[in-house]
């Protein structure tokens, strides 16, 4: 699409003439251009145009080959961004279809596709099981030697590192789905010399085949590909045509093979189409320009392949080429953010290179006819296959960020406001506006350019971004003093205020952040000092983040949980009819018995301080404690509530960690004596073999835990944040112990809280029919809260599960009552506390309290 035919066509005379450094120019300019003769201001100019009988009438003037090669000429080791998109989306499917598999079903729709392929005539039987070949093991060493025999030594690393990776890959998918072949699930399946019985999630043959056509596949043209495609589904059809797998295990050994085909690529790299120098001056010929002069650009152009262009009038172009590889990233880059931000207004993925062209060139004309000083556009056409490119005007001039700071006076930053005042009025927002993406012309006006990532009929929180955006940048230049005033004196007051809660790090750019970096402070600084030149208050940051850090832990954390789990439930029917004959009676006494434990955590925090508390304050904190400790491993949050809620009350910071150090102290002193006691009394006849099953990871926590804190107290810091602590929780435990009532206090408020979670562990094995002695339960709950605490997951998630189950079926509880009782005592003293304990959290926040 040319949107103006060349600059002699449309206007008499000699078009005027720019010269443009390219948009993302870091640093000074190359130093090509450096040798050229200054204009005024510091700019350069291009020594002109080619000389008559040189190169102006050559098509194209290659300067630099390491940005735009030659035709034909591969560019090796180039990571295209959507092999990302196909490694995720590959083991996703993958996943999904293990998931079906695991089953041990097949669907109606599955089996009938089955039936279909698998009835098929026996005529075709010799040429499916031929095709079907391309899949096995020496498919991988013949494609390998072919690529060698042909001189492509990096495709005969790509098929034989693909192959040889998806034929180990389906073998260990196998083992860990276990799905049997069609004859175990279905009847009446004919088998054509495929094996009745073994696994059959993922087809390895299918698996094999689809990772070598992938590996071949940039390195082949697209007739070639497709071709490689249809073999593997034919590969696939011959597999459930001989009775060897069902759709679902094809569908499975495809994504298996397309993932890792493109993960070798992603890793090692392939062939990448980079558009040539004779690609852009034939664009341009096909746009009525006549021969031009093209030149690779050594400039920083993110998402685009930029090129300087001289025509045959002289007129100066810079051109940027956008292929299917930046289409790739855009989606790819816009699919993340979608996942992590909230509320970003993104334009949606640009399907093809060419609507990504032609909106960069659509946002461009109006900020042009806006009155924004941004590069006239030229033409956007075609550039070769998947290539379409943008050809500006030139702008003599230098990027802002090679400006010294005195460089740059009051008028200079006024002009930019009022360009981004302009955008403004027209709802134009730039989405990238930093220093890099302003240019200094010859006359010292300001020009705005790059609007690759720009918006039209922006919304208001969309344009204050920019503001947002543009300060931060300026700060790191001419300091936050002058960058707010004047953005205050371009935009207004209103305008910077709107921007107040955009200035944080996750609303700027990339290469903002990285200019923050070596100007620590420099941002809450531009915070504080913006609202003290509008006169408000400082807003909190707007939340931007759609998953946080901590929500992502508890995720992972609960997946671990199921997968410690999961294992011990062996036998399905007797837990769940233990469930079915459950007496809620004791559901009841477990659920008041949890509830009891806050009142002696409480009791025990009020001892550990000389001052009063009031008691059902104190209680309301240890509720909104269980809360915080859902989120921390150790029971860090709940410490931290306790401290914070004790300095409220008045308490020097000092005594209040030193109190619930001491509570702490005194919990590790009444468990361990419960323990021990509880020990004694329990006859080594009484209990069998203790087996954790599949508990290794307990033991593997145990020990990392154990080996951190040894490690931690090498350090001298460590030692103080940690020892300290606990000697004075030491000493102050001293002097609670000539204090009988509050000895009493202390010690009786830690005993109420252990011995309530034992006894609603006895309740909830009550429930299901569980008769055990209450000296095993105290010994098995003491035993695995010992064992938890070492857990490196909140509250022992998991850790505390698999030892409870393995400590209960020691002393002789049945699994199936085992599993169900230790659920609904975690159910009842973690997971139920989760919602009362945020309420309780807010509303003490809300009362100050917190």
């Amino acid at each position: 699409m040319a949107l103006s035919g060349p600059p002699g066509a449309h206007r008499p005379g000699r078009a005027r003439r720019h010269r443009r450094i390219a948009p993302h120019v870091r640093g000074r300019p190359p130093a090509a251009r450096r040798r050229g003769r200054r204009g005024p201001r510091g700019g350069v100019r291009r020594p002109g145009p080619p000389a008559a009988g040189r190169t102006a009438h050559r098509r194209h003037a290659v300067t630099d080959r390491s940005h735009a090669p030659d035709d034909g000429v591969a560019a090796y080791a180039v990571r295209h961004p959507g092999d990302i998109l196909r490694v995720v989306v590959g083991i996703t499917v993958l996943a999904l279809g293990a998931l079906a598999a695991n089953r041990g079903r097949v669907g109606t729709l599955e089996k009938d596709i089955f039936r279909v392929v698998n009835d098929l005539p026996d005529g075709v039987s010799f040429l499916l099981k031929t095709i079907m070949q391309a899949g096995a093991f020496p498919a991988i060493i013949v494609a390998t030697a072919v690529a060698l025999l042909a001189r492509r030594p990096r495709m005969a690393r790509d098929l034989a590192i693909s192959g040889v990776g998806a034929w180990l890959g389906a073998i260990a998918v196998k083992r860990m789905v276990a799905e049997g072949r069609p004859a175990d699930l279905l009847h009446d399946v004919v088998l054509r010399g495929a094996p009745a019985h073994g696994f059959g999630f993922p087809s390895g043959h299918v698996a094999v085949a689809a990772a070598l056509a992938t590996a071949a596949g940039p390195h082949l043209p697209r007739a070639a590909r497709r071709a490689a495609w249809v073999l593997v589904a034919l590969v696939a059809v011959g597999r459930m045509y001989v009775g060897a797998h069902l759709p679902i295990d094809v569908i499975g050994g495809a994504a298996l093979g397309w993932a890792l085909g493109a993960l070798v690529h992603l890793l090692l790299g392939a062939p990448g189409h980079r558009p040539s120098v004779s690609e852009i001056g034939a664009a341009f010929m096909r746009a009525g320009f006549g021969p031009v002069a093209v030149t690779p650009a050594a400039v920083d152009a993110r998402g685009s392949t930029p090129f300087f262009v001289t025509t045959h009038d002289g007129d100066e172009l810079f051109v940027k080429v956008v292929g299917r590889e930046q289409r790739d990233a855009d989606a790819l880059f816009k699919a993340w953010r979608s996942l992590v931000y909230r509320e970003l207004e993104d334009e949606a993925p640009f399907t093809t290179p060419k609507r990504e062209i032609e909106h960069e060139a659509y946002v461009s004309l109006l900020a042009e006819r806006a009155g924004v000083q941004t590069p006239a556009v030229v033409l956007a056409i075609d550039a070769g296959p998947g290539d379409t490119l943008l050809a500006e005007r030139r702008v003599i001039g230098r990027a802002l960020d090679t400006f010294p700071a005195d460089d740059i006076d009051d008028w200079l930053l006024a002009s930019l406001w009022d360009q981004v005042a302009r955008l403004r009025l027209a709802r134009l927002a730039h989405r990238d506006l930093r220093r890099a993406n302003v240019l200094v012309g010859d006359d010292g006006r300001p020009w705005i350019i790059d609007f690759g990532f720009a918006e039209s009929a922006a919304s208001d929180r969309r344009l204050a971004q920019d503001v947002a955006e543009l300060l931060a940048s300026l700060s790191t230049l001419v300091g936050p003093q002058r960058a707010i005033a004047s953005a205050v004196s371009g935009l207004g007051a209103d305008a910077v205020r709107d921007a107040l809660p955009l200035i944080q790090p996750l609303a700027l750019s990339t290469a903002t952040r990285q200019d923050l970096k070596a100007r620590p402070g420099l941002l809450v600084d531009l915070r504080r000092q913006a609202a003290e030149a509008l006169d408000v208050d400082l807003p909190q940051p707007e939340q931007l983040t759609r998953l946080r850090l901590r929500t992502l832990v508890t995720v992972l954390v609960l997946g671990v949980a199921v997968h410690l789990l999961l294992p011990q439930v062996a036998e399905l029917r007797q837990t769940t009819d233990a469930l079915r004959s459950a007496r809620w009676g004791w559901l009841a006494v477990a659920a008041v018995l949890s509830a009891v434990t806050y009142v002696g955590a409480a009791l025990g925090q009020m001892a550990a301080v000389s001052q009063p508390l009031v008691l059902l304050r104190t209680i309301a904190v240890q509720v909104a404690s269980s809360f915080a400790n859902r989120l921390t491993p150790g029971s860090i949050g709940g410490i931290g509530i306790n401290v914070r809620y004790l300095v409220n009350a008045g308490i020097d910071r000092a005594e209040a960690v030193g109190a619930v150090a001491l509570n702490t102290v005194a919990g590790i002193v009444v468990h361990v004596a419960g323990l021990v006691v509880a020990l004694a009394l329990v006859s080594r006849s009484d209990v069998g073999d203790t087996k954790l099953p599949r508990g290794w990871p307990v033991l593997v926590a145990v020990v990392l835990a154990l080996a951190g804190f040894g490690l931690a107290l090498r350090s001298p810091h460590s030692r103080r944040r940690l020892v300290a602590p606990m000697l004075r929780a030491t000493r102050s435990l001293g002097d609670v112990l000539r204090r009988p009532a509050k000895a009493a206090e202390l010690f009786g408020g830690s005993a109420l809280l252990t011995a309530s979670y034992a006894l609603a562990l006895a309740a909830s094995l009550k429930a299901f029919g569980a008769d055990v002695a209450m000296v095993h339960v105290f010994a098995v709950y003491l035993g695995g809260a010992a064992v938890a605490s070492f857990s490196p997951t909140p509250g022992g998630l998991g850790a505390m599960e698999a030892a409870l189950v393995a400590g209960l079926t020691a002393v002789g509880v049945a699994h199936g009552p085992a599993i169900a009782g230790v659920l609904t005592f975690r159910l009842v003293t973690y997971w139920i506390p989760i919602l009362p304990g945020w309420l309780t959290f807010r509303s003490l926040q809300r009362r100050g309290v917190l």
